[in-house]
């Protein structure tokens, strides 16, 4: 098994003539909501698609891997019936092309981007090219564009969670009477969080895939009183989309117990850090003032971007020493994601934990790999005694759970 890379060395173009990383996404049913008939501005003749074939993923992964290939741009394209997800890097000018021929797409319409400041809000362009994807195109239509792990899912209502611009999330952040969550995996969530005006940090679940997010909420926050008398609970997440099933599902099961408010960050940390680096550019805020510590988690060979605050929130795992660059468990089929400082890492790396190099040692003896020490913890840590057992039946079963209203 494989798993994303975490570094990468540029050797195409973008090395001398820059680059850039561009995170977008969208859900076809929520707002603004895909037109049944695209705006004749969209119906150019190679984008005029018949309007009950205007959800079709196939004709869109056939449209994203054509452009993408002719302009030598890497990444990952998640395409489905509810929307697409997509993340990808290439030179400057190949960017520029690829979000002209998108804006008149079909799958683009009903969309505002007309602006610059509209489509940088949109596509979030980052510094990066296509080494950071290995210039590897994958382009895939799945059942969701991101696997939230009930089958069918889409919510009741979309509005009843409100996205906030990032000046707006800061602000109900800094007044610190609010709940905020992290909606990411806890090896993303490690290495930079947000923290209240009052020194509260974000409530990080120890979910390793975001399939496992409805068991939290259902486990954790259900019936636990702490998510009450506050203004509400702001959510998080990399660029945005995972918080919005994630938000929405965590919304739709509370008001069944209380009514508490639920908010988003309206594109993510990614969008937030474009934000504080535009204010502390016009002297507006300074750095230190950021409300996120720490860096950005993202699944390409960056591993993570922006400075946060410029001091790292993490330790090594090797050494203790106060790190926030990215290593792998060296432990055979582990692949779990650690901070692993230079020296540590050129001394031969690190496991995850002492157990896990045990395990190694039963492998190679030919026993099967079993779960080590330190996940059996993260996993009893969600779902209690008996936790990893549970881990391991509710992914083997995530595909068979529905919903229930």
């Amino acid at each position: 098994m494989s798993s994303d890379p975490i570094s990468y060395t540029c050797t195409c173009p973008a090395s001398t003539n820059g680059g850039s990383i561009l995170l977008f996404y969208r859900y076809f049913a929520n707002d603004p909501v895909l037109p049944q008939s695209p705006p004749s501005q969209h119906n150019s003749p190679q984008d005029s698609v018949n309007p009950q074939l205007s959800q079709d993923p196939e004709s869109l992964a056939t449209f994203h891997r054509t452009l993408a290939s002719r302009l030598n741009i890497a990444g990952k394209f998640r395409l489905s019936h509810e929307g697409f997800n997509i993340t990808l890097g290439g030179p400057t000018s190949s960017i520029t092309q690829y979000i002209a021929a998108c804006t008149t797409h079909w799958s683009f319409a009903g969309l505002d981007l007309s602006t610059d400041e509209q489509v940088a809000r949109f596509f979030k362009p980052t510094p990066g090219c296509a080494c950071a994807f290995g210039q590897v195109l994958s382009v895939r239509v799945t059942s969701e564009i991101t696997p939230l792990g009930i089958t069918n899912y889409s919510p009741a209502d979309w509005s009843c969670v409100t996205p906030l611009r990032p000046r707006e999330f800061h602000e109900m952040c800094r007044r610190g009477d609010v709940r905020v969550v992290d909606v990411r995996n806890h090896y993303e969530s490690r290495i930079g969080y947000f923290v209240t005006g009052k020194g509260e940090s974000a409530v990080r679940p120890g979910v390793r895939r975001f399939s496992q997010w409805p068991g939290y909420v259902a486990r954790h926050v259900l019936g636990d009183e702490g998510w009450s008398g506050r203004e509400g609970v702001l959510t998080y997440c990399t660029g945005g989309v995972r918080c919005e099933k994630g938000a929405r599902w965590m919304a739709e099961v509370m008001q069944r117990e209380r009514d508490v408010p639920v908010y988003t960050l309206d594109g993510g940390i990614v969008a937030y850090q474009a934000w504080v680096k535009g204010e502390v550019e016009a002297g507006r805020m300074r750095g230190e003032e950021s409300l996120f510590k720490g860096r950005n988690y993202v699944f390409d060979g960056r591993g993570a971007i922006g400075e946060g605050e410029g001091k790292a929130v993490a330790v090594c795992q090797g050494c203790g020493v106060g790190d926030d660059r990215l290593g792998k468990c060296i432990g055979v089929g582990c692949h779990l994601v650690l901070v692993v400082c230079e020296e540590c890492d050129g001394n031969g790396g690190v496991f995850c934990c002492d157990d896990c190099r045990e395990v190694d040692a039963e492998t190679e003896k030919g026993k099967g790999r079993r779960i080590c020490a330190c996940e059996r913890e993260r996993e009893k840590s969600l779902w209690g005694d008996g936790g990893a057992r549970l881990g391991a039946l509710q992914r083997r079963k995530k595909t068979k759970t529905h919903v229930n209203r």
